[in-house]
C-alpha cells in the first residue's frame, strides 16, 4: 500500500497542522483562515468525516484532461550566453581552485510537475539554474555548486593567475601548435 494511504487523513490534509501542546500534539484545522478565532483544534474522527478534506499530496488516480508543458524561460539574469566567466565549484575535489568557463545560459536542472484538480491539468515545467561549462573539466558546473562572475574585461582575468590558464588543456593544445 502507498505511504500516503497509509497516513490519516489529519496528517495528509492541507489545512491541517500539527501543534504541540500540554505534551500532545494536536491538529489545527487552518481552513477558515489563520485568525486566532477562526482555528479549529480537529480530532482525527472530525478530520476523517470533514467535507472540506483536501490532500497536501497528489494522490493516484487522477483523471488528466490534458498536459501543459511550459517553455525554458530565458533570463540570463543579464550574462550574454558564451561569455567568459571564473568559476570555482565548491566541491572539496576541485582544491579551491579556480577555472576559466564558458557560460551556457540558464540550463534546466529539475522537471517540475503539477496538478490542477480543478482543471484536470497536469503541468510540467523546469527549474533552471546557470550553466558554465569548464573545458579543463569536460564538465558542465551549475551556478548552485559554485561561485562564479562574468569576466568582462583583460583587467578581470588577473584573478585567474597564469598558472592556471597555462595549466588547461586547450592553451596547452595551441601552445604546442
Amino acid at each position: 500500500m502507498d505511504n500516503q494511504k497509509k497516513q490519516k487523513h489529519i496528517s495528509r490534509c492541507r489545512f491541517s497542522f500539527p501543534h504541540y501542546e500540554n505534551g500532545k500534539i494536536e491538529h489545527q484545522c487552518l481552513f477558515e483562515g489563520y485568525e486566532d478565532d477562526e482555528i479549529h483544534t480537529c480530532t482525527e474522527e472530525e478530520c476523517e468525516q470533514c467535507k472540506k478534506y483536501d490532500s497536501r499530496y497528489i494522490e493516484y488516480p487522477l483523471t488528466i484532461k490534458g498536459i501543459e508543458n511550459r517553455p525554458i524561460e530565458k533570463c540570463g539574469f543579464g550574462h550574454t550566453v558564451g561569455c567568459l566567466v571564473a568559476v570555482r565549484p565548491c566541491g572539496e575535489e576541485y582544491g579551491e581552485k579556480t577555472y576559466l568557463g564558458i557560460y551556457l545560459g540558464e540550463l534546466p536542472i529539475q522537471i517540475l510537475s503539477s496538478y490542477n484538480p480543478d482543471t484536470g491539468i497536469l503541468t510540467n515545467s523546469t527549474m533552471q539554474n546557470p550553466g558554465i561549462f569548464v573545458p579543463e573539466l569536460r564538465k558542465i558546473v551549475y551556478g548552485c555548486g559554485s561561485w562564479w562572475r562574468e569576466i568582462k574585461s583583460v583587467d578581470e582575468l588577473e584573478a585567474i593567475t597564469n598558472e592556471d590558464i597555462e595549466n588547461t588543456w586547450y592553451v596547452q593544445l595551441l601552445q604546442n601548435m
